[in-house]
Order: C-alpha cells, then sequence, then structure tokens
C-alpha cells in the first residue's frame, strides 16, 4: 500500500517554482525566463542564421555573472555591482553585434540582467545561497509598467522607449535618481511595491 503525504509548504513553493521557470537549474532558470520578459522586443531575432548559437553564449555569460555576484557582499555603496552591471550590458550589445544583430540596446540588456537578478530572490536564500547581503544592490527592471509607476513620483523622461535606449550613462543616471528618491528602500522593494500597486 502506498501512502502519499500532504506536501509540505517547501514543496509547494518548489512545484509553483517548477511550473513558472522550468525544471533547469535554479540560476539558468532565472536567466531562461528572464530573457522571455524582454524577448518580444527583439524584433527579427529569429531570421538569424546563429541565433541559436547567440542564445547559447549570452546565457552562458548571464550565468556566469551571476554566479560570480556572491563575491561582492563587501561593495558598500554598489559601485562595483554598478561597473560589473554596464560591463556585461556592453558585452551583450557587442556580442548581438557580432552575431548580425546590431540593434539590441542597453535597453534590452539591462531588462535581462535586472529580471534574472530580482528572480534569484524568488527561489530565495535556501535555493540559490550567496544573495542575500546584495539585495540592496539590485536595479529595478525599466519597462513601461515601472516607468508609468515611477512617473508622479518625478522620474526623469527617458530619451526613447525603454527598450530602446542605446546609452548606458542615461540608464544608469535613472537608477540614481531611484536609489537619491528612495534612500531609505532597496531598489527592488521600491520595484516590488510599485509593480502591484493597482492601476490608478
Amino acid at each position: 500500500m502506498h501512502i502519499f503525504p500532504i506536501p509540505s509548504q517547501a514543496e509547494q513553493d518548489d512545484f509553483l517554482l517548477r511550473l513558472y521557470f522550468g525544471a533547469a537549474a535554479p540560476l539558468r532558470a532565472c536567466v531562461d525566463r528572464a530573457y522571455l520578459d524582454f524577448s518580444r522586443t527583439l524584433h527579427g531575432i529569429g531570421a538569424l542564421p546563429d541565433a541559436a548559437a547567440l542564445h547559447t553564449e549570452a546565457n552562458e555569460r548571464l550565468c556566469s555573472w551571476l554566479a560570480k555576484l556572491p563575491d561582492l557582499s563587501t561593495d558598500p555603496n554598489g559601485d562595483t555591482f554598478d561597473a560589473l552591471h554596464r560591463d556585461l550590458s556592453e558585452q551583450l550589445c557587442a556580442l548581438y553585434g557580432e552575431y548580425g544583430f546590431a540593434s539590441f540596446a542597453i535597453g534590452q540588456a539591462q531588462k535581462w540582467l535586472n529580471m534574472a537578478f530580482k528572480y534569484v530572490y524568488v527561489f530565495g536564500e535556501a535555493r540559490i545561497p550567496g544573495f542575500a547581503g546584495l539585495y540592496r544592490l539590485g536595479h529595478v527592471p525599466l519597462d513601461n509598467i515601472m516607468l508609468d509607476r515611477l512617473a508622479p513620483f518625478g522620474a526623469p523622461p527617458l530619451s526613447c522607449s525603454w527598450s530602446r535606449l542605446p546609452d548606458y550613462d542615461e540608464y544608469l543616471d535613472f537608477q540614481h535618481w531611484i536609489r537619491h528618491e528612495f534612500p531609505d528602500s532597496a531598489p527592488l522593494s521600491v520595484e516590488f511595491h510599485l509593480f502591484q500597486a493597482p492601476d490608478v
């Protein structure tokens, strides 16, 4: 006779994570899911002859970037995180260009990096250890929803749509504005609460 116990809360959480993120290893799952959050803006990527190879290489770079971040637990003001974020964003733009997709922009890169980083905290420290002390360093993923939610606080307008943003300095200036406007909140906490706020 087989007895199946009532699943624990942890087992139920694992089930929900698997439904949303798939069965890949957790860091890989964060990167894969984050790609889906911006890939609709990659107009024409499917026509690229080496699109699959490009996607694999870009994914590997993001996974490597995430895996190294726990070493930043002593980054007091986020400067090192910001520099690594810039470096990988610019690397991705160059990589896509090398594969013949020159329209890949900083705006798309930031959404991929920032959503992947955010998803690490959805999995939690028990499933992806080493990130608990880095939460305060994360950037707000910029998209139309967040730009609309930040507008009432006096957010500076971007020079173009978020996905087409070509200049990392303009992007980082916006992140600095968020830190200045909400000095007592981690940027990801700002995003968490504003994203769920009811539409007005």
